[in-house]
């Protein structure tokens, strides 16, 4: 139902451009109304089909989808720098030394953060939680608490399915370096139950294991961990890490490389994100679907000046559709960027689509 729905008001029934693919899946896009400058949505989050929010900047914007239609809505002060959302009246933004929050009428800063630090934020019903250099707190609603982590332990990703079901990847560094001053270490998965936050034990290849920073996590609906991240050495992605029961393996699409994100499918899956302009691989039940990457409207192509391929994606919870955003451009004209000799865009647009349909 919420596919048929979102995909109706989202498209508006003009300016769709379907995407062909092996099962005949198609991509709609959010007719948006246009707006003045060189702007591209950078984050995207969803609390579910009538709660959809994106954020972008050159100008800072930010934009909300109802159920209904897309709006411009009030921003926290300073750019987004991070957007989660878990419900209409918890909705979570980083800007540059601030966390805020969205209460359904209004943002509100909850929390002063270093404006240097590497900061992660996932929202969760009722509060959320931070990392801030390492150091991870959780707010309830009413209060921040420090929640204790084990000794070394490098947080690279935090992934909330429930205020009672929060993952926290990473990896403990060993504190012996494997190249220069880089130091190795092993992949670390942490699941909180709402009491405390406990180790999961993670079995990675040799190859990898030293080097893997794990920064992305999705869980299955029958316990299935999928684990995500790259290599410290070089910052190359790495294969996904799969666990199914007590079975550990790793999984790459068929003919390809690591993806560069990861994202459940709503129904037990999950999906491979390469970029915007690459295609979606899925893997479900131990069998792969391919979905060819979406068509840009006519006369334009993908992403942004220096990466052509470049998108923001999240799953939409309740549904098996994700939304996807970033920019799209006019195809290079015959003037020259001075800066980089190339050929210059004539204009960046902000781009949202939802699917694969079918």
């Amino acid at each position: 139902m919420w596919a048929v729905v979102i995909a109706a008001v989202l498209a508006g029934g003009s300016g769709v451009v379907p995407a062909v693919s092996a099962e005949a899946s198609t991509w709609r896009y959010a007719q948006l109304p246009p707006r003045v400058g060189f702007d591209s949505f950078g984050h995207v989050a969803a609390g579910g089909p009538k709660d959809i929010w994106a954020a972008g900047s050159n100008p800072d914007l930010l934009e909300h989808f109802d159920g209904r239609r897309w709006r411009s809505m009030p921003r926290p002060s300073g750019p987004i720098t991070a957007l989660s959302a878990a419900s209409p009246r918890d909705v979570w933004a980083l800007t540059a030394g601030k966390a805020h929050r969205w209460d359904g009428k209004g943002w509100k800063a909850v929390r002063s953060l270093s404006k240097s630090a590497y900061v992660l934020l996932a929202a969760v019903p009722g509060g959320a939680w931070v990392s801030e250099q390492g150091k991870l707190l959780r707010y309830d609603g009413r209060s921040w608490r420090t929640v204790p982590t084990p000794a070394k332990l490098e947080i690279g990703g935090i992934h909330a399915r429930g205020a009672n079901d929060v993952w926290v990847v990473g990896r403990y560094k060993s504190g012996k370096a494997v190249y220069d001053d880089i130091e190795g270490g092993v992949p670390a998965v942490l699941h909180w139950n709402g009491r405390a936050l406990a180790n999961v034990p993670v079995a990675a290849p040799a190859g990898i294991r030293s080097v893997l920073q794990l920064d992305d996590v999705t869980v299955g609906k029958r316990g299935e961990l999928w684990l995500a991240g790259y290599s410290v050495l070089d910052g190359d992605r790495l294969p996904v890490l799969h666990r199914s029961g007590s079975k550990w393996t790793t999984r790459t699409p068929p003919r390809t490389t690591p993806p560069e994100k990861i994202e459940p499918d709503g129904a037990g899956g999950v999906w491979f994100d390469y970029g915007l302009d690459q295609p979606l691989w899925r893997s479900r039940a131990g069998k792969w679907t391919k979905v060819a990457a979406p068509k840009p409207p006519p006369g334009r192509a993908f992403g942004l000046f220096t990466h052509p391929g470049s998108g923001v994606t999240a799953h939409i919870p309740g549904t098996r559709l994700l939304v996807r955003a970033g920019a799209t451009h006019v195809s290079p004209g015959r003037l020259m960027t001075p800066e980089t000799s190339e050929r210059a865009q004539k204009s960046t647009d902000r781009m949202l689509m939802t699917g694969p349909y079918g």
